[in-house]
Order: C-alpha cells, then structure tokens, then sequence
C-alpha cells in the first residue's frame, strides 16, 4: 500500500504537519517557570522542600529538569518541574492523575516517579537520576547494544499494554539509561497530557517519532510498536524514517550490510503505514524481535523473568567489550560497585563512575606505588600513573617480556599504553593516547573511549553522557 492510499484508509488526506498543528510553543527563559500567572525562577542551590538543587540537565518543551541531592535519602535524584499553564488546579490534578497511572506501573524498565508533590504552588516530580538517555548516544549505535536497548524497551511497553496503557511518547529522550546496562521507559502519560508532543514536529517539518494514525489523534498500542521501530531503524542505519514512511526509507543499503534478511522482514512490518499490519501490541513486537536474534542473542535473552534477561544481556555486553578491547587494556579485574571489567591503568570505572577501586591485593606486578597502590615495575624509577615521588634503588635489570608501546619524547624511554606520566623522567605524557580499536576520544582529554559501553572517561574523569 503507497502513503497515501494508506492516508485515506485512515479517513484523512492532508499532511499529518496540518493535523499536527505545527510546533508547541517553548519556554523562551531558560531556567523560569511560568504557574498560574507568577514566574518561578530556579538557581542551582535552591531549597524545594527535602531537595536541593546541584545543576540544571536540560529544559524540555514544558519543563526543566535538574539534578538535586535528597536530604532526607542523601541521594541524587532527577527533579522535573513541568509548566501547568494558566489552568492552575485544573491541570495539576490532571498531572496528578497520570503520575496514579505511572505508580502502578512497578516494572524494571519502566521509569519509576520516587515523589510527586507541590512544592511552593508548582509540581515537583522526582525521578532516579540516569546516565543520560538515548538521544545523548551517536547514530548509528552496534547491533548488539541497539537490540538490548529495543528489547528492554519493549518489555517494559509489554507491561504497560497488558495494564491498557499506551505511552504515545516513544522517542530516545524518553529512554534513559543506567551504569548497569539497564534501560527505563519514562514520561508515561505526562509528554503526552503536557508536553504535546503529539503536536510537536521536527525541524524537517516532518513528523518525529509519531505513527500517523496518532498525529491525527487515534493512538493505539501499534503507534507505540511503531515509534520503537522507527528508533530501531535509525540506531541501526544513522537514518530517520520520515513523513510519508515508503518503504524501504532511506539507509536501507545500510540497514541490509547490518542486519539479516529476517530483521528487514521485521522492520518492515513494524513500520507498515497500516496500524492494522502492524504488531497488535509491544508483547508480540517483543517475541517477534527474539526470533529474529542472531542465534548467540537468542540464547541470551531465552530465559524467563526480568533478572535472567538483565543478567544475560550484561553477560552479552561484557563479553563483547573483551573480545573487542582486553589486547589493548587487560581488562582483568572487576569494579567493585558494578562488576564490570577494568583495567589497571585506569583512574575510575567508566562504567559506573566508582573510584573506590583498588589494585594493591591483585595486582600482577612485582612491586607496587606507596601513593596509588598501582603496580609498578622493580626498573622503573618513578610512578607512571600518579605523579608519585621517585622510588629508591630502581634495579638495573629490566624485567622479560615487558612490552612497551611508545616512547616519551624527553628521554626516549619506553611507555605502556594509557601512562599519564613517564616512568624514567617522570615528564608528562603529553600525546593523547588513540588506541586502536578505539573509535572515540574523550572531549576533555582527547584519549580514547568508547561511549557504546562506557559513560565516563576512565583516564580524566570526565562523564561522556552529559
């Protein structure tokens, strides 16, 4: 079925832009609120309530979000102070009645609102504060990670569609993401009752991530299947399909080299124009996306309940970050906040943040730095990794079987991957370290990383998700 033979059979003709309404109206002040009339000006600092305000994450359409610290807890949470607009009352128990609906919803990868209250005459919801979310992540993204993330995604929608809720804000903002390689579905209800995001499109004048059968205001479960497929299609090709969603879109070539012939029979149907040729709801999206696996994802998530499918999907990751990157880190030990791999050389765990590693029990080497508890080598006559003072009566002799990759430019001696400081003079390394396979580097310190595993750099510190 053409577009717009499939337009008509939904009982429209015009371009869902005109059904759409064009674009919602944004904030133009970055960090006010506006609630029945007064201005609400937020500053890092601020007391609401229990929660004190650290940073401002971002603004959306209709709210701020910011990250604040619990008084009570002592944890972080995310705070999102939506704008009710003029309604007052009205729109706050409106607002409260999606966050009834959310509360039911107690599912691993369904965000969960931690508090909802009115605080000073404005909503405050808190939220567990993520990593970032999907939109923070380059297209396209790998395979493995891509299908982990709809798979989850479409587990959590499951739920929710057994529960007779349909999300209609299915787009990557709304996925957020977790050290541990969990994923969460957040925003039920509320984008659509606040944000507007049904009346909201891209910069392209095209619909984002709506069916069409929901920018004409008939949303049902296959307008949630389709907007995961849409998410799916553009984190493995680099592409979003876009307004009138002829198959096959653009990226298909790409779409073809990625993926099976199976995948693009999946793909296909997920994206048919028709709702009606679409999966009835995302627990039949789900099934149908498993049996299109590659065997050795299959296998993974084969397990029944939603503790096997999390561990086997972190077994999966972890064995492909080790089978891409353990030559060049010698990821050997385990974080001891996130049982993730690490290497030595690293400052922090770049998976979870944690610096509370230490190497001083397990290290492989002969000797090890008073300062850093790092292994070091018996020739060397400094630190490499933590500017330490010199050691006394370095040996003459070198150890077997050291390989060293580089050499300092000051005094030429030899250097291991990711030294921050040379072990002979004790000079600064001052060449980034771009290490293959690597494809990234990290903004602050230009080393390598790689953000489809990793949300802080683990040579600087920095986190790579903000």
């Amino acid at each position: 079925m053409v577009a717009d033979d499939a337009a008509e059979s939904l009982g429209v003709r015009a371009d869902p832009l005109a059904a759409s309404g064009g674009r919602s109206n944004a904030l133009t002040e970055t960090h006010e609120l506006s609630l029945t009339g007064k201005k609400v000006r937020l500053a890092v600092g601020q007391r609401l309530g229990k929660y004190r305000l650290e940073a401002h994450l971002g603004t959306g359409g209709s709210c701020e979000v910011w990250r604040a610290r619990d008084s009570v807890e002592d944890i972080r949470v995310a705070l999102k102070i939506p704008l009710l607009g003029v309604g007052g009352e009205r729109d706050s128990e409106q607002l409260f009645r999606e966050v009834r609906l959310v509360a039911k919803l107690r599912h691993p990868h369904i965000m969960p609102i931690k508090n909802a209250d009115v605080i000073d005459g404005y909503a405050v919801l808190a939220t567990e504060l993520s990593v970032g979310t999907l939109e923070d992540r380059s297209r396209p993204m790998s395979v493995r990670r891509i299908l982990s993330i709809a798979l989850q995604v479409l587990d959590g929608l499951a739920y929710a569609h057994r529960h007779r809720v349909v999300h209609c804000d299915v787009t990557p903002n709304n996925i957020f993401l977790f050290p541990d390689g969990r994923v969460a579905l957040g925003d039920f209800g509320i984008s659509l009752k606040i944000k507007g995001r049904m009346a909201t499109v891209d910069d392209f004048g095209t619909p984002g991530y709506v069916a069409p059968e929901q920018a004409y205001g008939k949303p049902t479960y296959q307008s949630d299947c389709f907007a995961v497929a849409l998410i799916l299609y553009e984190y493995l090709t680099g592409v979003l399909p876009r307004w009138p969603f002829r198959w096959p879109p653009r990226g298909y070539q790409r779409l073809r080299e990625r993926t099976s012939l199976a995948m693009l029979a999946f793909l296909k149907r997920a994206l048919a124009i028709d709702p009606q040729r679409r999966f009835a709801d995302a627990e039949e999206m789900r099934a149908a996306l498993i049996e299109v696996l590659p065997k050795g994802l299959r296998l993974a998530v084969g397990g029944k309940g939603h503790d096997r499918q999390k561990l086997d999907w972190r077994k999966v990751r972890r064995g492909a970050f080790l089978k891409r990157y353990d030559k060049v880190l010698s990821a050997s030990f385990r974080c001891v906040d996130c049982g993730e791999p690490i290497a030595e050389t690293m400052e922090i765990c770049p998976w979870c943040g944690s610096e509370r590693n230490r190497f001083e029990a397990s290290t492989t080497r002969s000797h090890i730095c008073p300062r850093c508890g790092k292994g070091v080598l018996p020739e060397w006559r400094y630190c490499p990794w933590c500017y330490g003072p010199g050691f006394q009566s370095p040996s003459e002799t070198h150890t077997k079987g050291v390989r060293y990759h580089g050499r300092c430019t000051y005094c030429g001696g030899g250097l291991m991957r990711f030294m921050r400081y040379c072990p002979w003079c004790r000079r600064k390394v001052r060449k980034p370290w771009h290490v293959r396979p690597f494809g990234e580097v990290c903004g602050r310190c230009k080393w390598s990383v790689d953000t489809e595993f990793w949300s802080h750099c683990p040579w600087c510190k920095q986190c790579l998700v903000e």
